[in-house]
Parts: structure tokens; C-alpha cells; sequence
């Protein structure tokens, strides 16, 4: 059975189990507060899934107006979220909603999820304390282990949730800096190896920026994916880089 990827853009991951259709933090509008998508439109198909896998509870990754979209077309999806997080998916549409923390083991629509830790903020913004400690997930198929990180930086225990077949890492956000809790392209490329990953996709990079930037992708964003690249040869990973552009396939 099928076992594909499709990058939607940013930490947005339509992944294919089979039959099983998974999607990972959904964010599908053409603008983001004062972010703009600097990439085409999503596809209408990613809006059929049966699984929502969300990996914390900031805007970027749990996006309410894109669960609002979602629920029109796939109200039985189950979204898994993390604790503490299901009062922000209420009033969505989606109502099957099942709270897990790191460490959890559980199967979703026949399909295997270990629940990751991941370091991160856990509040869901700065003028809103509430907390949902963030995680990230494998997913697990025919023998394969996919692991999309979510938004995390380094941490010890990392090297524990390898090997994975593929790893859909975060190598840097909307902006030229980052703040704590994420990973840059060093310490993402550093993250391939602690994981021991086969093969990895860069996301949450080059899809959103600031929407008073004008004509076409800012360099910076061009510049992450090149920096990514020459950190993996740097290490003798290149072999593992995974290139798609956001609505582009690969297997896992």
C-alpha cells in the first residue's frame, strides 16, 4: 500500500499510510496574521484526511480558520493534539479529539503513533498562557517509521527515537532569526544524525513571510535551504536531503 508525503508548505505534511490519510498541523489559508504564503495555494485534495496530528498549540500549528476548513470536508477526522490543547480546537467543527504527552504509544485509524518529546514553548501565545507541552510523532507503516519533529531544538534524548526512514525536520521559521525552542540549519542537520534518519525533508522554511515584504521570495528564505544543504555535505549527509517544494511527493 501507498506510503507517501506531500509538503503542503510551512509544518503542513499530508502523509499516506495505506489507505490512511494523516495531516500534520494544518495551516491552509494564504495569509497568517501579518504572514503572507509565498507559495501557490493548497491543493483542495489535502483537505481529505483522517487523521490531524498537531504537534503544539501556537498559531502557525494549530491553526483554527484551517480546522474551520477542514471539519467542512472531513468532520470525522480524528485530530490528536497535545494535552491540554483540546480546548483550542473547540468550536471548530472537529470534534473527535484525542489529548496525548510524550512517551504515549497509540494507534489512530490503524495506524502505529509514538508520541515524541519535543522543546518548545508551551504556551499558546504570549498574551495567552494557558499550556500545552509540545510533542512530536512517529508514525509507523508496513515496517517504516516517519517522524515529523514538530517544532523542537536539540535535546539529549533525541538519539533515542531512532532510526526513521524519514524525518520531516523544521530548519527554520518565517523570519531572518529564531528564537528558542527551534531548530536552525546546523542543529537540524545535526538532528539527521542523532536520529539516524535514511532520508530527511526541511519544512517550516519558505512558505510564510512578513506581508509588507514585496516581489517574490526574500533571499533569507532562499538562503535557508542552501545553508541546510551545506550543513548535511558538511557532516557526509547530503545523500540524505530530501528536495521538495511545497505540493511536491515523495515515499517514505
Amino acid at each position: 500500500m501507498a506510503a507517501e508525503v506531500t509538503w503542503v508548505g510551512h509544518a503542513t505534511v499530508l502523509v499516506r499510510a495505506g489507505a490512511v490519510r494523516l495531516l500534520t498541523d494544518p495551516v491552509l489559508t494564504t495569509r497568517l496574521a501579518h504572514l503572507r504564503r509565498r507559495t501557490a495555494p493548497v491543493d483542495p485534495d489535502v483537505l481529505r484526511t483522517d487523521v490531524v496530528l498537531v504537534s503544539h498549540a501556537h498559531a502557525d500549528h494549530l491553526h483554527r480558520r484551517s480546522l474551520r476548513r477542514l471539519a467542512a470536508v472531513s468532520p470525522e477526522a480524528v485530530v490528536v493534539v497535545p494535552r491540554g490543547a483540546a480546548p483550542f480546537v473547540a468550536g471548530t467543527g472537529l470534534e473527535h479529539v484525542v489529548e496525548v504527552e510524550a512517551g504515549q504509544v497509540l494507534e489512530v485509524a490503524g495506524v502505529r503513533l509514538q508520541v515524541t518529546h519535543a522543546e518548545h514553548s508551551a504556551r499558546r501565545s504570549r498574551v495567552d498562557s494557558r499550556e500545552a507541552p509540545p510533542v512530536g510523532f512517529v508514525v509507523e507503516h508496513g515496517g517504516r517509521r516517519l517522524w515529523f519533529a514538530g517544532d523542537t531544538d536539540l535535546y539529549p534524548a533525541m538519539a533515542e527515537i531512532g532510526p526513521v526512514d524519514l524525518t520531516t525536520l523544521p530548519i527554520s521559521g518565517w523570519w531572518r532569526t529564531l528564537g528558542p525552542g527551534h531548530l536552525d540549519e546546523a542543529r537540524a542537520a545535526e538532528a539527521v544524525s542523532l536520529v539516524r534518519a535514511a532520508r530527511v525533508l526541511p519544512i517550516h522554511w519558505g512558505t510564510f513571510s512578513p506581508e509588507d515584504l514585496r516581489g517574490g521570495t526574500p533571499q533569507w528564505h532562499v538562503d535557508t535551504g542552501r545553508r541546510f544543504e551545506q550543513e548535511l555535505s558538511d557532516r557526509g549527509l547530503l545523500d540524505r536531503l530530501v528536495r521538495l517544494e511545497p505540493g511536491q511527493t515523495t515515499t517514505w
